[in-house]
Order: structure tokens, then sequence, then C-alpha cells
């Protein structure tokens, strides 16, 4: 499910995200199988959609509480499916639905249902039509490698070595540069699968919104059930010649030398000396918190307000009970780093114990504890980033208490004029502070608005839910783009978002909106290669580090995490080195300075901060 509150954009294992997208991801890497749609009817005929707003809204009347289809009679599964299924093929053929990402989820629930009912020689078709929506070259070169191999393995009558040595000789074929990333990801995925905490998310997450609807449940959540089933009947038994498979190619080009991307991103940084002839800038970290004894602060240092708008005082969100267990979730969140690049460090060790552990009444307690402890952290880790090699930069806390609970909040017309005030007098304490440079990592659109009130059973029918939830969305939005358009004296930095989708399909703030005084910025790696989870878009206009990169947790010990959250704020590092090496520019000719500075590179506009200091005719 997703929060009603903005969502900090760093990616850590999916079982650290609390969102029940486990059966999606290895989805749309391969792990299940299809069925190839119907013929589709003439694109003229088709109905075109081209924003997330014209989907339609359906729900589904569920027989069983979601967790006990998990375990249910395989012909009750098929039940479920058929109307689903149904319901895609018509939907494919009668919309022209123009976002990869969307196709990708109706493609992804038709092989759940192919896998269940054992359709395996629909597979090689459907990966083929998968593939056709992955846009970038590394999810693209793995998506559908396994779903074939099992296809092929079911028919055929082989086994799980068979399955092992052909996915092997597979990947060993594959352009490393581009699939290496997406091959290390997908083992981290899958070393953290454990059947049970599956399982305790839909008991403490789906089955509670099941009751509250009497349920008629939206459709997607009869498409996770489709997906988490495919999972526990398939991949068990096949997770260990997977993961070796993985593993062995890893290693093998772990140990080639040579095989390390290139490093085109540090060269283009620089850093001001202290003793520079400079002048103070002030930059805002808009996020969860920060450690303000770790920076030089403002006067004054911050402004703080609760998740629901209302004032607030903590500057560094407070761990509260937690406290005493902050080491731990702070290894934790490091392992799930350092299984994403795949590392075998002693903190990613322990985090597979401690997940393979959990039973599923544990579920939920786990996800919020992941779920603070990234909260926590983010801020902090943005300032870091922020502010490196400018010892010019004071920081000013803009501190969002987000919630850290997996269960939504009601969300209300006198919640949401609230959150439009926080954000009005979050902008006017930028204002007074002298702020130059506001960085601004994470966003949220309508979607967490239809998606709260589906869970509480709120705002009638499907259709009546997206109009509220529209009108909600529509205060704080028009409140942010209005405080920030009355800042033009400030830079607005914003993080494009982790979900490989396009901004221009569904609307999110801040990063869908177009200012004078606002970048967006998507993730590369220090290759300058996109990454497989940033968004892209109209409004996404330059591209910075933000693979693995090294900052500040709370406390001061160090650590790398990845996200759009973390890219962002080198180009904020980059705008506030430009201020502060002359403070007579104005936001407009930083912008400028920034975006004519960049590479283009398809679609990806690489920054280059050296370039636009040169540009200005600054001294790095």
């Amino acid at each position: 499910m997703s929060h009603t509150t903005p969502t900090p954009l760093f990616t850590p294992a999916s079982p650290l995200r609390a969102r029940l997208l486990l059966a999606g991801l290895l989805c749309a890497s391969g792990f299940a199988a299809a069925q190839t749609p119907a013929p589709a009817a003439t694109p003229a005929a088709r109905t075109v959609i081209s924003s997330a707003e014209q989907l339609p809204r359906r729900t589904l009347k569920l027989e069983r509480l979601p967790s006990a289809y998990l375990a249910a009679p395989l012909p009750e599964v098929l039940a479920l499916a058929k109307p689903l299924e149904a319901q895609a093929q018509a939907d494919l053929q009668r919309y022209e639905i123009r976002d990869a990402a969307t196709l990708r989820s109706y493609y992804g629930m038709l092989l759940s249902v192919a896998q269940l009912k054992s359709d395996w020689a629909a597979v090689p078709g459907l990966v083929q039509q998968l593939r056709a929506q992955q846009e970038k070259p590394g999810p693209r070169a793995v998506t559908g490698l396994s779903a074939e191999l099992i296809a092929q393995m079911k028919r055929e009558g082989r086994d799980a070595a068979w399955l092992q040595a052909e996915l092997t000789r597979r990947l060993r074929a594959l352009n490393w540069a581009e699939a290496g990333d997406t091959v290390k990801g997908l083992k981290g995925q899958l070393e953290l699968f454990n059947p049970e905490l599956v399982r305790g998310s839909f008991e403490q997450q789906l089955d509670v919104m099941a009751r509250n609807a009497q349920m008629d449940v939206p459709e997607a959540v009869g498409a996770m059930v489709l997906g988490a089933r495919a999972q526990l009947e398939f991949l068990p038994p096949l997770r260990p010649a997977l993961i070796a498979a993985l593993q062995t190619v890893i290693d093998e080009r772990q140990a080639a030398q040579g095989q390390a991307k290139p490093d085109v991103w540090t060269p283009r940084q620089f850093a001001i000396a202290p003793d520079a002839r400079a002048s103070v800038v002030n930059i805002a970290i808009w996020d969860s918190g920060v450690d303000l004894k770790l920076f030089k602060p403002t006067q004054p240092a911050g402004l703080a307000f609760e998740d629901d708008g209302r004032p607030a005082q903590s500057l560094l969100r407070p761990l509260g009970e937690a406290q005493a267990r902050w080491p731990q979730l702070s290894a934790q969140v490091k392992g799930s780093m350092d299984l994403r690049a795949a590392l075998d460090t002693e903190d990613a060790r322990r985090l597979k114990l401690t997940i393979a552990g959990l039973k599923a009444d544990q579920a939920k307690a786990f996800q919020e504890d992941m779920g603070l402890a990234g909260l926590y952290i983010h801020g902090t880790h943005v300032a870091g980033i922020a502010t490196e090699g400018n010892p010019f930069a004071r920081v000013f806390a803009g501190t969002m208490l987000w919630s850290h609970k997996l269960e939504p909040f009601v969300p209300s017309e006198a919640r949401s004029q609230r959150t439009a005030q926080a954000y009005r007098e979050m902008v006017q304490a930028f204002r007074t502070a002298k702020v130059r440079v506001v960085n601004m990592s994470w966003r949220y659109g309508a979607s967490a608005y239809e998606a709260a009130l589906a869970f509480h059973n709120q705002g009638g029918s499907p259709e009546e839910r997206k109009q509220l939830a529209r009108k909600l969305f529509a205060i704080e939005r028009d409140a942010l783009r209005e405080a920030m358009a009355g800042a033009p004296e400030i830079l607005f930095v914003a993080g494009a978002g982790n979900e490989d989708n396009s901004a221009d399909f569904e609307e999110y703030i801040p990063a869908g909106l177009s200012l004078p005084n606002l970048i967006t910025v998507g993730a590369v790696d220090k290759a300058g290669d996109e990454t497989s989870f940033s968004t892209f878009g109209k409004t996404v206009v330059v591209h910075a580090n933000g693979f693995e990169v090294d900052s500040f947790f709370p406390g001061g010990e160090r650590a790398k995490l990845s996200g759009t959250s973390m890219a962002s704020p080198q180009i904020a590092n980059q705008a506030a080195k430009l201020f502060a090496l002359n403070d007579k520019l104005t936001v407009a000719q930083v912008k400028q300075a920034i975006l004519e500075s960049a590479d283009a590179r398809g679609r990806v506009r690489l920054a280059n901060p050296r370039a636009s200091a040169e540009r200005l005719g600054l001294k790095p």
C-alpha cells in the first residue's frame, strides 16, 4: 500500500520498502510465466490513455481474505484469476495505453495467471511483449530470462540443476556494463525472499483493507494475490538454483579485471578550498529531518511539521522506543544496500538471517521498523551530499515528520489544508533564513490518496474516490507551486522518483511541477548510465549520480545509498557552490549554467559541475 505522505526517494532492498511490491519486482525480472493476450484491435479503434487519471477504476469481490488465497486450493485461485484475466485482455484491446510501466503491470498480472495455469507454451511470446515495455538496457536484458528457462524446464521435464546451468550460460552472454547492476539487484531480492514475510504482509495489510471494504477491493489487490501466489508456488524450490547461477556470474565478472564501469562522475566534481574567496551559502534540506550536529547550521536552524501538517519541534526525527535498536536498524539498512551491490558483508549476512527467521506475525513490526530507520537517516544522508566539498555551506533543516506506519491515515480536506499551510510556512521560513538552494528528495501524487481512501473504504465508488483524491491532492499541489513560485530568489531541486516510470503519465509533486526556479533530477550511476529505477519525463531535465552514493547517517557514520534522493542533492551541491563562488548570481543564471553545461546522452543529460563553474567564469 502507498502512504498518503511524501515518499523519500531512496531504494533499499524491496522487503525494506514495506510496500508489497515483491511480486511485481520478481515478475518484471522474468520470474513468472505469461499468456499472450488476444489480438488487439487496430490502434485507430482504441481509446488513447495518456495519463493515469484516464485509466479505469474497478473493484473485485473476494470470496476469501487476500491472505487465504495464498494457501487456498488452486482451482479457487484460478476462479479469482478468471475475471481479472478477461478484464486485462479487454483493456489491452480497448485502450492504447501510452505508458510502459502501466503495460508492465498488465502483462505482469497475465504472467502470474499463466504460470498458475501452467500454460508454459505461452511464455516466449509474452516475454517479448514484456521486454518491449522495458525502456532501459539493463532491465530489458534480464527480463524474461528466467521465465523462458523455467517454462522450458517444465515443458521438457528438466530439473533445477539444468536450470542453474542454463541460466548461468545465458547470464554470461549479457552485456555486463548494461545488465550487471540489474543482475546484482535481482540476486539481492531473491536472497531476501521469505514466504512468511509475504504472508504476514498480506495478513497485516491487505486483509485489513479487505475487511474495511466488506471484501469489495480494488482490482489491484487481486493482481497482488495472483502475483504472490505464483511466487509461493514456483519460487521456493527453484530459488537456490537461481541464486547460484546469479552468484556464479557475478563472481566471475568481479574477478575479471577491467570489467568495472568507468567513473565519469568524479572528475566532473570540484571542491571549494576553505581559504577560497567565497561567500556563505544557505542550503535547505526539505526532508525527513537532519542531524545538524554534523553540519554548520543556519540561524535559525530550521522548521518542522508533523505528518498531519501541525507544527513540530524536532529537526531530527525522534526514534522513540526504537532508539535502543538503532545500531541493529542501521546495520540492516546498510546490509540491504550491500545485498543490492552483491557484496558479501557482515551486515548483508545478518540481514539475510534476520529476514529468513521472520514469522508472518512479525512482518508488520519489521517493516515499520525499517521504514522508521529509512526516514531517520534520509535527510542527513541527503544533507551530506548537498554540502560535500563546500566549507561555505550552511544547512537549514526543513523537517517533515512523515509517518512510518504501514496503515495510512484517512485523508480529509482539513488535513490537506493544514499540509498546504505547512508548505507555505516552510517556504516563507526559507526566505526569512535567506536560503539560496532547497533540496526536495521526495514526491507523491493523487494515486496515494486513492489508495488511502480505498484502504479505509472512504470516498464512495472507485470513480468518486478518484475525484476526491484529485481534489485533496490539488489543494496541496497548488499551495506548493504557489509558494515556490513566490520565492524566485531560491532554486528548488527535486528528485524525479524511483519507480522507473514516466512523470508525464502520472502527476507528481514536486517533481512534476514546471517552474523557472525548479530543477528536477534523474539518477545515473558513476559511469553516466541511467539507473534501472530512475523516473523520466519532460520535467526531468538533468541527471546526476544517484547510485551507491556515500554520505552520513545521523551520528556521523557513513554508508552508501541509492536513489534519485541521492542524485538531487548532487545538483543542489552544484548550485550552492556556484552561489558561494559568486553571490551575485541569479537563480536563472545558475539554472542555465547547470543545464547548458550538461552532456546529452540520449534522454540522459549528465550534469557537469566543473563545466558549469567554468561557463560562469568561476575558478573551482
